[in-house]
């Protein structure tokens, strides 16, 4: 069994003409629905083996608020330039199977659309909307990461921070 957690950035500044988009940063709402939601996976011991982060700088901040909460090194996510730009379902599935063949668990930090669009062609049936912080979790039925194909994982979880405020 395989498990995959496709996690959107947490909220961000707005779009300013003195910062490229790459380089907005987490709002403190952004910082506090990270540990909100990091800390909601814990108690459902959702907790990835390994975590992959696009290098905009939302992303990788909104990576190491749950690597914080997780006690996981912040030193070993992996950065990769391609979770900013997007990739096909194929070649996140390629990319995946490259960087986590030994591992069980694998959490993603990403962007939209690319983020909802995966956890649509992956999933036998996603149809939610994945506002900023939400985490869907995906499980797959098969031995290695290269056996998995568009649309056989089934969502066991979806977490977002507006479930918990009030």
């Amino acid at each position: 069994m395989k498990r995959l957690f496709l996690v959107r950035h947490a909220k961000t500044e707005l779009i300013r003409y003195d910062i490229t988009d790459f380089q907005r940063n987490l709002k403190e709402r952004g910082i506090n629905d990270s540990n909100l939601i990091a800390k909601k996976l814990l108690l459902k011991e959702a907790i990835p083996e390994l975590m992959i982060s696009s290098t905009a700088n939302r992303a990788i901040q909104t990576a190491r608020l749950f690597a914080e909460n997780f006690n996981y090194q912040q030193e070993f996510i992996v950065r990769l330039d391609e979770l900013y730009e997007g990739f096909t379902t194929q070649e996140f599935l390629d990319m995946v199977e490259k960087h986590a063949k030994i591992h069980e668990s694998v959490m993603i930090f990403g962007h939209n659309p690319s983020i909802e669009y995966l956890a649509f062609n992956l999933s036998e049936e996603f149809y939610e909307y994945v506002p900023t912080c939400t985490v869907i979790g995906i499980e797959f039925d098969v031995e290695d990461w290269k056996d998995i194909e568009a649309r056989s994982g089934k969502v066991f979880l979806y977490e977002y921070p507006k479930k918990y405020k009030q």
